[in-house]
C-alpha cells in the first residue's frame, strides 16, 4: 500500500490539529548520521588518495624531480605535482564510480510507449493490487540481479516502483523520479520534483503521472511526464500533498491530495473535472463503475464511495478504526486495511483489522488482527493477502475473511504484498525481502538487504513490483534492488 508517513530528520513529526489516534505517519528523512555514513566511502577514498599522493611527494618527489631534471625536462617540480593530483583524482573518482551507477544510452533502449496491456493504472499496478501487470511472472529464487544507488544524493527508497515496457519508474526522498533500464538498472533519465516522492507513479500511453510531497508539504503538484524523456507535459497544483498514487480509470485520473480531498482530472491536459472536498485523504483510490472508494483516518474514521462521473457522494459508512490501507477490489468486494498505529511505531494499545465491503457499503466481513494494517490488500485466486505491524503477513479467504495462514518476520510489515504465479512477495522492517508460497505460506526464499549499504536503516517499507521474472523493490538503506532467477 502506500505508506506515506515516517519520521523527519530522525524523529516523528507530530501533526498539528490531529489526535494521537489520527496522527499521520510522516515519512522518513535521513538523519545527519545517516548522511555521514552515506558519504563515508567518498571520505575514505579521498583520504586514501591524499595519503598516496603525499607518500609519492614525500618519498619519491625529490628523486623524481632530480631524474626529470637530469633528462632535460623543464619545470620538473610542476610535473611531479601534476602527477600527484592526477593520482588523487583517479583513486577518488574510481572509488566514486563503484558507488554511482553510470547512465545508459537511451538510444540502445526500446521506446517507453506501451500497448493496451501495458497499463500500470494505480498503486500496485491494478485494482486488485497484485503488484504486476496481467500475466506477470515473479522470481522463483531471490538472487540479486542489480542494485541502484544515486551517489552523493542518496536518499531512502520508501516509494514503490512501476514497471512498464522494460523500464522501471521509482521515486525517492531526494525529490527525484528515476527511470531505469529494467534489465541492467542503468539510468535512462531522472526528473526532479519540488518535494519528496513517496507516491508510486502511474504509467500509461507513453506518459507518467506522479504525485509529490510528504504529510507536512503544502502546494504540492501532480506531474504528467513524457515516459521517453522525463520532460513535463503538464502540472496540476494543489494546496496540500499527494502521498499516494493516482488511479487511471475510464479515461480519467483520480487522486487523493491530503486536505484538498479527492480530484478527478482529464489525463490529457490536467483539466479539473470535479473535486470532492471536506475530507483529508491519503491513499490511492480504488475506482470501478460502482464508485470511487477511499477512506480516512481523520476526525471520525469512515469509508466513502463517490460517483465516478460527477463526484457526488453515494454513501459514507463509519469505520471502527482509522482507514490506512488503500482499498483493493476484485469487482465483487472492496477491502480496506485499518489500524491505530503509524508507519514508524505501533500504538500503545495496538489494534488492526481488514474490512471487506460490498459496492453498496454493506460489511461482508471483518478480520481483526493484533496491530495496524497499513498495507493494501492483494486479491488473487479467492484469497486476500496483507501485512501487519505485528510482523506477520496474513492470507485470508476473500469471501469469508477466515485465516488460511500467516507468515512471521522479525519486525513490522508495512510493505504491501505482491502476488504472481502462486507466490507472494513482500518486505519487512527486519531488512529482508521474502518470497513465500501463496497456498501455504511456506517460505521459498529471503534476501537480506542489510549488508548492501552504508546506512544503518535497512527497513524494507516499499512494496515490490513484479515483471518478467524479476522483483523490484527499494529499501531505506538508499538502495533499490532487482531480484530474479537469472543474471
Amino acid at each position: 500500500m502506500g505508506r506515506g508517513h515516517l519520521r523527519a530528520a530522525g524523529a516523528m513529526v507530530a501533526l498539528l490539529g490531529c489526535t494521537a489516534e489520527a496522527q499521520a505517519v510522516v515519512p522518513v528523512r535521513f538523519s545527519p548520521g545517516q548522511v555521514l555514513l552515506a558519504l563515508l566511502p567518498y571520505l575514505l577514498g579521498g583520504l586514501l588518495a591524499l595519503g598516496l599522493g603525499g607518500a609519492l611527494a614525500w618519498y619519491g618527489g625529490r628523486a623524481l624531480t632530480a631524474l626529470l631534471r637530469a633528462r632535460g625536462f623543464r619545470r620538473p617540480r610542476l610535473i611531479v605535482l601534476g602527477a600527484g593530483l592526477l593520482l588523487l583524482a583517479s583513486v577518488g573518482g574510481g572509488l566514486g564510480f563503484v558507488f554511482v551507477r553510470p547512465a545508459t544510452d537511451a538510444a540502445d533502449l526500446p521506446p517507453a510507449s506501451s500497448g493496451p496491456d501495458d497499463l500500470w493504472s494505480t498503486f500496485m499496478a491494478d485494482a486488485a493490487r497484485t503488484g504486476g501487470l496481467r500475466g506477470a511472472r515473479g522470481p522463483k529464487e531471490g538472487r540479486k540481479a542489480w542494485t541502484f544507488r544515486d551517489g552523493l544524493s542518496r536518499a531512502p527508497f520508501g516509494a514503490s516502483a512501476a514497471v512498464v515496457a522494460g523500464r522501471v519508474y521509482v521515486g525517492s526522498d531526494n525529490h527525484r523520479l528515476y527511470c531505469l533500464d529494467a534489465r541492467t538498472g542503468l539510468g535512462i533519465w531522472e526528473f526532479k520534483a519540488a518535494f519528496e516522492i513517496f507516491a508510486s507513479p502511474v504509467v500509461a500511453d507513453g506518459r507518467v503521472y506522479l504525485g509529490e510531497g510528504l504529510h507536512t508539504a503544502k502546494d504540492a503538484r501532480l506531474y504528467c511526464l513524457d515516459a521517453d524523456t522525463g520532460k513535463p507535459v503538464w502540472e496540476l497544483p494543489t494546496t496540500s500533498h499527494i502521498e499516494f498514487s493516482p488511479t487511471l480509470f475510464g479515461g480519467r485520473l483520480y487522486l487523493a491530495a491530503g486536505e484538498d480531498g479527492v480530484y478527478c482530472v482529464d489525463p490529457r491536459d490536467g483539466r479539473l473535472v470535479w473535486r470532492y472536498e471536506g475530507v483529508h485523504v491519503d491513499m490511492s483510490p480504488s475506482v470501478t463503475d460502482g464508485g470511487v472508494f477511499f477512506g480516512s483516518v481523520y476526525g471520525s474514521p469512515a469509508f466513502y464511495a463517490l460517483d465516478p462521473q460527477s463526484g457526488a457522494l453515494r454513501w459514507k459508512r463509519a469505520a471502527p478504526l482509522g482507514v490506512s490501507g488503500s482499498p483493493s477490489t476484485d469487482g465483487e468486494r472492496v477491502c480496506f486495511g485499518l489500524g491505530n498505529g503509524t508507519f514508524e511505531a505501533s500504538h500503545a494499545q495496538p489494534r488492526g483489522a481488514v474490512v471487506c465491503l460490498a459496492a453498496d457499503g454493506r460489511t461482508l466481513w471483518q478480520r481483526d488482527v493484533p496491530d495496524a494494517v497499513l498495507t493494501t490488500v492483494a486479491l488473487a485466486d479467492g484469497a486476500a493477502y496483507f501485512g501487519c505491524r505485528d510482523g506477520r503477513v496474513y492470507c485470508v479467504d476473500a469471501a469469508t475473511g477466515e485465516v488460511r495462514w500467516s507468515f512471521a518476520t522479525q519486525d513490522a510489515v508495512v510493505s504491501s504484498p505482491a502476488v504472481a504465479g502462486g507466490r507472494v512477495y513482500f518486505g519487512s522492517n527486519d531488512g529482508n525481502i521474502y518470497g513465500v508460497e501463496a497456498r501455504t505460506g511456506a517460505k521459498i526464499w529471503s534476501y537480506d538487504t542489510s549488508h548492501e549499504a552504508f546506512n544503518t536503516d535497512a527497513r524494507v517499507m516499499a512494496s515490490p513490483a513484479i515483471s518478467d521474472g524479476r522483483l523490484y523493490v527499494g529499501s531505506m538503506n538508499f538502495c533499490f534492488f532487482s531480484l530474479g532467477d537469472g543474471p
